[in-house]
């Protein structure tokens, strides 16, 4: 099993080489950065360029060219995460309108048990929620890379498929561990982010030049996972 440290190393070196040396592909993905911002994904140009990280196993960052194929490719992700999200805000609807149902019988009733138990379910549903969507970003990660792959959006969700590539490459333990690591990073990016936003424009300017960098070390790792290397 490649180590941690081993995939953030590869990552990082991917990013630098492939973004960082060639600084003009950079700032290009900085600008369709703030496309795809404005436009609210409806451009997806960034994430069609993330698709052609997954689709790539090596360790050579791709060209930004063929602005139709990455459009195209973006709606493809756009397509992936909307339908895996799905079960995660059904989850999350059903139990926030049996909770708010309590809630309101408990006013009409004044009864202070149908106030607790609004308050239970609610809570137990946003917990039940919260669990099914970090499963999906789990299993979601994977079927970016799966179907990036062979180029069919359906088989982003060939789900055993997907499972079974991580069973039998970093494993689940390995895998939630990884991914531990990296919300850690995201949390360390997110306070320095922070930090810098006190100061006028600056921090919205290392929103902007940070987030590119940061998407594509994460699409590396994710690709590093999937192959179980380096």
């Amino acid at each position: 099993m490649a180590s941690y440290s081993a995939i953030i190393t590869n990552a990082s070196e991917y990013v630098k080489s492939g973004l960082i040396d060639h600084w003009k592909r950079w700032i290009v993905l900085v600008i369709l950065s703030i496309i795809q911002i404005i436009t609210i994904n409806i451009v997806p140009l960034v994430s069609g360029y993330l698709v052609r990280v997954y689709a790539n196993p090596d360790d050579i960052a791709p060209e930004i060219d063929e602005y139709g194929k990455l459009f195209i490719d973006g709606w493809k992700m756009n397509i992936v995460t909307i339908l895996y999200l799905i079960p995660a805000i059904i989850v999350a609807i059903a139990f926030g309108a049996i909770g708010i149902i309590s809630a309101l019988a408990g006013l009409l009733t004044e009864g202070k048990i149908t106030h607790i138990a609004g308050f239970v379910v609610g809570s137990i549903g946003i917990l039940l929620a919260f669990l099914v969507f970090l499963l999906i970003t789990l299993i979601m990660n994977m079927a970016y890379v799966h179907f990036s792959r062979s180029g069919r959006i359906l088989d982003a969700f060939s789900v055993g498929a997907i499972t079974r590539q991580i069973s039998d490459g970093i494993g689940w333990g390995g895998y939630i561990i990884m991914w531990i690591i990296v919300w850690i990073l995201m949390t360390v990016l997110f306070l320095i982010i922070s930090g810098l936003a006190m100061i006028p424009i600056i921090g919205w300017l290392a929103l902007l030049v940070l987030t590119p960098l940061w998407s594509v070390f994460i699409a590396k790792i994710n690709s590093n996972i999937y192959d179980n290397r380096p």
